[in-house]
């Protein structure tokens, strides 16, 4: 009998520990729910479809073609500012916002095709609309966290699409990215470009600018990085992140924190007009520490046409800090991977 008594109460305590497990699993279940329709229920008002129309040259087997380029967008401004993909607004010759059905036309006010971000404006608003707001603020995300994106895929309504965050890159393959990217599971469907997204607490997090067809994912650019591009557009139309003139080696039998050198310098270019030299090991720029190749691009990411920035080198064993005026790129060196 006691072996039985034993047995009933083993069996009751298992049964009550699966009723509270999955119970806690509902909990959690319908909350996850409720986060999400929360936050489409704040920011669908805010997404809007990009209607591009691009000519594509005459030849003499074929006439001048009409091309039609569909993507998402989503307003960033009360003004009527919407921000897009590049590579749905760059050198169209019309471009309309469709917004509840209704087709507005708008003007592009600047591009920036490094980063795939375009900024438009309507040129007549709707009555009444949403807007997705920016911050400069870079948030810290957690891998793994759900992730969450409003787009406009096909001709369909705003719809929902569910996520985690896999991962924070720099660079794939031998493409080093200009700043770190987003990588989501979210994938990017015919009109679903230029979607943003959001965490579960409803913040903006980024914006999808790229999509990884082999891993069904896409790459997203952080908000700090997006609300640095549409100040830029907003201000003058074009990126304003600066060109420092130099390129750099990596040393990968070097197993010290900073081991990214000064290979090349260009001739009368900020780099030497700062004082620095070949062979001197890059610390930081902007104070972001330089451990890697891939680290260097996102610290120049944080420089300014004409403004100075902060660099410490290390020089025969000794620390020595400096500032470096970046300028405007010379077009010379606009394909050059490896100056910065």
């Amino acid at each position: 009998m006691r072996i039985k008594f034993a047995s009933v109460s083993l069996f009751c305590f298992s049964a009550f520990s699966f009723l509270l497990t999955s119970n806690t699993v509902y909990a959690a279940s319908q909350s996850l729910q409720e986060d999400l329709y929360r936050i489409y229920d704040e920011y669908e008002s805010a997404i809007v479809r990009v209607k591009a129309a691009f000519r594509q040259q005459e030849t003499e087997d074929k006439p001048s073609q009409i091309n039609l380029r569909i993507g998402t967008g989503f307003f960033v401004s009360k003004e009527g500012h919407v921000l897009v993909n590049a590579s749905r607004a760059l050198g169209a010759y019309k471009i309309g916002i469709e917004y509840q059905n209704t087709v507005y036309p708008a003007e592009a006010i600047g591009h920036d095709p490094v980063t795939n971000i375009s900024l438009l404006r309507l040129i007549n608003k709707p009555k009444a609309f949403g807007v997705v707001p920016l911050t400069f603020e870079k948030q810290n995300i957690a891998l793994g966290s759900f992730v969450f994106s409003l787009a406009c895929p096909l001709d369909f309504d705003v719809s929902p699409i569910f996520g985690i965050l896999s991962g924070v890159d720099k660079k794939l393959g031998d493409s080093i990215f200009p700043t770190a990217y987003y990588r989501t599971s979210i994938t990017i469907g015919s009109g679903q470009g230029g979607s943003p997204v959001f965490d579960l607490n409803g913040r903006l997090i980024g914006m999808t600018i790229a999509s990884i067809p082999d891993m069904n994912g896409s790459y997203c650019l952080p908000v700090s990085a997006l609300a640095r591009v549409k100040e830029d557009l907003m201000v003058s139309g074009k990126s304003l992140r600066g060109w420092i003139g130099l390129e750099v080696r990596e040393n990968i039998s070097d197993q010290n924190k900073n081991n990214v050198y000064i290979s090349k310098i260009n001739e009368s270019g900020p780099a030497e007009l700062a004082g620095l030299e070949v062979g001197d090991n890059i610390v930081s720029l902007c104070e972001v520490s330089i451990a890697h190749i891939s680290d260097l691009p996102s610290a120049t990411f944080k420089t300014y046409i004409n403004q100075l920035s902060p660099i410490k080198i290390l020089r025969d064993g000794k620390v020595m800090e400096f500032t470096i005026k970046a300028t405007e790129r010379p077009s010379a060196n606009i394909d050059s991977q490896s100056s910065k």
